[in-house]
C-alpha cells in the first residue's frame, strides 16, 4: 500500500485563483521501512502537502480531456526531505511553464525508502554478523599483543612484521564492509529491487484498474482513449523504472509480439500504429516517453546486441531520451568503485555508467548519431566495439535514444548546471579536472549528479517538456529544429538525435531481439 499526498504549491494556488489552468501534482511514497526491524510509524505530512488517495489521482486523470500521467523516480542517497524538496521544485517549474498548462498532465513524484549516506553508522555494530566482529576483534588484539605486549628477540623481528601484516589485512576486510554500509549504495540497491520496483508496479496497476472503472465510456481496445504514461528516472531511479516496466509489460501478448515484428517507414501511419500497439500497458495506459537523467545503469547496455534490461523496457516506449554528464563524479567515481567487484569486466574501460555518456560534437543538435560521436570514459562506442571484437554496425541499440550531454550546460543566470562550466567555456575533464569536480561537489558548490532539477535552465525545461509532450511538440515550441538547436547552442548543450535512416535501422534490429526480451 502507498501513502498518497497531494502537492499544494504556491504556483498552483495562484493559477487556480486567476482562472488559469494548472498541473495537478502528487507525492507518492512507499511505506516500506528503511530497515527490516524499524517500528512502523506514520510520517508527518509536509507543510505544502495535504493527505489524498489513489482515488483522487484517478479522478484527476479521468477529468482531463487528453490525460497524461508523468511519474518521476529519484535515485539513491535521497532521504525523504531531499526527495520532497526536489519534487516540489520540479512541480513548481512545471506550473511555471505556460507551454505545459492545460495539456491534461498529472504529475507524480514517487519516493522509495532511500537513506542519506552515513546514516547507518548507528546500527553498524548491532547489525554486523558475529563472525565479522570476531575477525576484527582478533586482528586488533593480535596487532596490539605482537607490537606492544610481547618482547621478541632481534632475530624474530621479521616474524613480527609478518604477523602485523596478516592481521592488518584481516582488519581491512571488516572495516571496508563497514564503509560500504555507510555509503548506503548497496543498501539502497536492495531496497530499490525489493521495495521500490514492486511498490511502483502495484501503484500503476491500482491506478490502471480504477481508471478503467472511472472511464467506462473508453474501450480498452481504443488506443486514442488511453492515458499516456511517461517516466523520468534519475540515477538509481532509472533502474527502478526500467525494471518496473519489464514487469508491467505483457511479453506473452500475441498482439504486442506481432506489432514488434513489423517494420515500416518511420513516421508512417502504419509504423505509428504498431508502436502504439506494443506500448499498451494494462487496460488504460499507453507507454509514451522515457527520460533517463544520469541513469545509474552500466553503459554497456549501449553495446550489447543481446537482450538487456534497458532494451526490453525501451522498446515499449514511443520515445526515449538520455541526459548525461561526463563530469558526474558520483557515477564516475563512487558508483563505478562500488560496482567494481561485481561488474563482469576485465578492463576499467567497460566499467562506466550510462549517465557518463559524452557527445563528441559542438554545442547544439546534430543528427549525425554514429558510434564515433558517443564517448564512454576515454573511448568512443566504436572503439569499445572494436575491443570486444563485435560488429561495428550503425544499426546499434544506441540508435534508440536521443542524447543530451549537459556537461557544459549553463542555467538562465549563466552558471553551470551540473559542473563548474561558465558561459562560453566547459569544465576541465582532465584527471585533475575530475578530482576538482568531485571536490566542489562535496563542498556543495555544484551538484554534478542532481543539478538538472535544481536550477532554472533549458535542461530542466527540456526534461519535463520531453516527458510531458514529447520531442516533436517540444521542437515545435521553439519554431522547429533550427530554433531548438539555437537554444541548445545558447545553453551549451550537446545533443545527438538519430535521423530517419538510423531509426529505421534500429527498428529493424529490434525485430530480431524483441521476442527474446
Amino acid at each position: 500500500m502507498a501513502r498518497i499526498q497531494e502537492l499544494a504549491t504556491y504556483e498552483v494556488d495562484v493559477a487556480a485563483q486567476d482562472g488559469k489552468a494548472f498541473t495537478p501534482a502528487f507525492f507518492v511514497e512507499s511505506t516500506a521501512p528503511i530497515n527490516f526491524d524499524d517500528k512502523e510509524s506514520d510520517l508527518p505530512t509536509p507543510e505544502y502537502c495535504k493527505p489524498s488517495t489513489i482515488d483522487e489521482i484517478v479522478a484527476t486523470l479521468a477529468k482531463q480531456k487528453k490525460p497524461k500521467l508523468l511519474i518521476t523516480v529519484h535515485g539513491f542517497n535521497t532521504p525523504r526531505d531531499s526527495a520532497l524538496e526536489t519534487y516540489r521544485r520540479s512541480f513548481v517549474a512545471v506550473n511555471e511553464d505556460d507551454e505545459l498548462r492545460d495539456r491534461g498532465l498529472v504529475c507524480i513524484g514517487y519516493r522509495w525508502p532511500s537513506e542519506r549516506a552515513g546514516t547507518p553508522w548507528r546500527s553498524g555494530l548491532s547489525a554486523a554478523p558475529i563472525f565479522l566482529l570476531g575477525v576484527l576483534f582478533v586482528a586488533l588484539v593480535a596487532v596490539y599483543l605482537v607490537n606492544f605486549r610481547f618482547e621478541i628477540c632481534d632475530w624474530w623481528k621479521f616474524a613480527r612484521v609478518v604477523v602485523t601484516a596478516v592481521t592488518a589485512i584481516m582488519a581491512v576486510i571488516p572495516i571496508t564492509l563497514f564503509l560500504l554500509r555507510l555509503v548506503v549504495y548497496f543498501r539502497d540497491g536492495f531496497r530499490a529491487t525489493t521495495y521500490a520496483v514492486p511498490d511502483l508496479v502495484n501503484l500503476i496497476r491500482e491506478i490502471d484498474d480504477k481508471l478503467s472503472n472511472a472511464r467506462p465510456d473508453v474501450a480498452a481496445a481504443d488506443l486514442s482513449g488511453r492515458v499516456d504514461l511517461s517516466f523520468i528516472g534519475h540515477s538509481m531511479g532509472a533502474f527502478v523504472v526500467t525494471n518496473a516496466v519489464r514487469i508491467l509489460t505483457d511479453v506473452f501478448s500475441p498482439e504486442a509480439i506481432a506489432a514488434m515484428r513489423g517494420v515500416e517507414m518511420p513516421g508512417s501511419d502504419e509504423e505509428r500504429e504498431r508502436r502504439e500497439i506494443r506500448s499498451k500497458i494494462g487496460k488504460s495506459f499507453l507507454l509514451r516517453r522515457l527520460v533517463l537523467v544520469s541513469p545509474d545503469i552500466p553503459a554497456e547496455v549501449l553495446l550489447l546486441g543481446r537482450s538487456n534490461a534497458l532494451h526490453s523496457s525501451l522498446i515499449r516506449f514511443q520515445e526515449a531520451h538520455l541526459f548525461s554528464n561526463e563530469g558526474d563524479e558520483i557515477l564516475r567515481d563512487i558508483s563505478t568503485t562500488a560496482n567494481f567487484f561485481s561488474l563482469p569486466t576485465k578492463s576499467r574501460n567497460f566499467g562506466y555508467r550510462l549517465g557518463n555518456v559524452g557527445v563528441l560534437t559542438g554545442w547544439g543538435i546534430s543528427e549525425q548519431l554514429t558510434l564515433d560521436n558517443l564517448r564512454v570514459g576515454s573511448r568512443t562506442l566504436y572503439q569499445l566495439y572494436a575491443e570486444i571484437d563485435a560488429a561495428q554496425s550503425e544499426e546499434s541499440f544506441a540508435q534508440r535514444l536521443t542524447y543530451f550531454d549537459c556537461t557544459d550546460s549553463i542555467d538562465d543566470a549563466g552558471k553551470g548546471v551540473v559542473t563548474d562550466a561558465t558561459r562560453g567555456k566547459g569544465p576541465s575533464l582532465s584527471w585533475f579536472g575530475h578530482l576538482r569536480l568531485l571536490y566542489i561537489h562535496l563542498k556543495g558548490e555544484v551538484d554534478v549528479h542532481s543539478g538538472y532539477f535544481l536550477s532554472a535552465s533549458l535542461v530542466r525545461r527540456l526534461i519535463y517538456r520531453f516527458a510531458a509532450i514529447g520531442y516533436g511538440d517540444t521542437e515545435q515550441l521553439y519554431g522547429g529544429l533550427a530554433g531548438l538547436n539555437a537554444q541548445c547552442e545558447e545553453y551549451q548543450i550537446k545533443s545527438l538525435k538519430p535521423g530517419a535512416q538510423s531509426i529505421a535501422a534500429a527498428m529493424a534490429k529490434d525485430v530480431v531481439q524483441s521476442t527474446s526480451s
